[in-house]
C-alpha cells in the first residue's frame, strides 16, 4: 500500500505542475473566473489527500481495494470534471465575459455532489464489512467442529468407527457454516457429542465410537433441518 500511495501522490503531483503551468501560460484572462476556476480546481486536487488515504485505510490487498474502489473513483472523477470545467471557464473567459456566479455555482454543486457520493460510498463499504465480520464470527462454530474431527479421525483405528468419522467429517464440511442464537442449544448438544467421541477415539472404545458418532450425525443433521427452517422463515 505505501508503494501505491507513492505512486498516487507522483500522478497526482505531476498532474498539478503540468495544469499550472498550462494555465499561467495560456493566453487567458487573468479575471474573477479564471482565479476561482483556479482555486476550486486546486482545492479538488488537494482533497485527494483525504480522499485516497480514506479509500485504502482498511488494511491490504485485493478486498481493501475492492471495497475502497467507489471512494476513490468518486474523488478521481469530481477532480477530472472539475480540471476540465475550470479550462473550459478559463478559455471562455479570454474571449466572452462570463458571469462569475454560474461558475461559482456549478463548482459549490460539484463539490455538493462529490461529497454526498463520497459520504455514501464510505457508508456502504462499512456495511458491507461489517457484515462480513459478523459472518466470519458466525461460521467460527462450525470450524472448531471440523477441525476437531480433522484431528481425531486419525486416530481412530477400528475400520468401523473410522468410516463413521469421515462420513461425519464430510457431513460437517457441506453443512450450513452459519450459526445463530436459534441455533445455541442444538449446536451445545452436538458439541457435547463431538467432544464425547473425541473421548471414546482416544479411549479405544469403538463401540461408544461408533454410537457417538451416529448420535453426532443425528443432531448435525437436526441442526441442518432447523437452519433450512429458519432461512425459510427469514425470506
Amino acid at each position: 500500500m505505501k508503494k501505491a500511495a507513492i505512486r498516487w501522490w507522483a500522478i497526482l503531483i505531476i498532474v498539478l505542475i503540468v495544469y499550472n503551468v498550462v494555465v499561467f501560460a495560456a493566453p487567458f484572462s487573468r479575471n474573477g473566473v479564471f482565479f476561482l476556476s483556479w482555486l476550486f480546481t486546486m482545492a479538488a486536487g488537494a482533497a485527494q489527500a483525504y480522499v485516497i488515504p480514506k479509500a485504502f485505510s482498511h488494511g491490504e490487498g485485493a478486498r481493501s481495494r475492492f471495497y475502497g474502489f467507489p471512494i476513490a473513483r468518486t474523488g478521481v472523477l469530481y477532480f477530472l470534471v472539475q480540471l476540465v470545467l475550470g479550462l473550459l471557464f478559463m478559455a471562455l473567459g479570454a474571449t466572452v465575459s462570463v458571469p462569475f456566479w454560474i461558475p461559482l455555482v456549478l463548482y459549490v454543486a460539484l463539490l455538493g455532489a462529490a461529497a454526498v457520493g463520497l459520504v455514501a460510498a464510505d457508508a456502504v463499504r462499512e456495511q458491507v464489512e461489517g457484515q462480513e465480520v459478523k459472518l466470519k464470527k458466525d461460521t467460527g462454530y462450525m470450524r472448531i467442529l471440523q477441525a476437531k474431527m480433522a484431528s481425531v479421525t486419525p486416530l481412530a483405528q477400528d475400520k468401523q468407527v473410522k468410516e463413521a468419522l469421515e462420513k461425519f467429517a464430510e457431513d460437517l464440511r457441506f453443512s450450513d457454516p452459519v450459526s445463530s442464537v436459534a441455533l445455541k442449544d442444538i449446536e451445545a448438544d452436538l458439541t457435547a457429542c463431538v467432544n464425547e467421541l473425541q473421548q471414546a477415539v482416544v479411549d479405544g472404545d469403538n463401540a461408544s465410537a461408533r454410537a457417538l458418532a451416529q448420535k453426532a450425525s443425528a443432531v448435525l443433521l437436526e441442526r441442518n433441518r432447523m437452519c433450512k427452517e429458519q432461512k425459510r422463515a427469514e425470506y
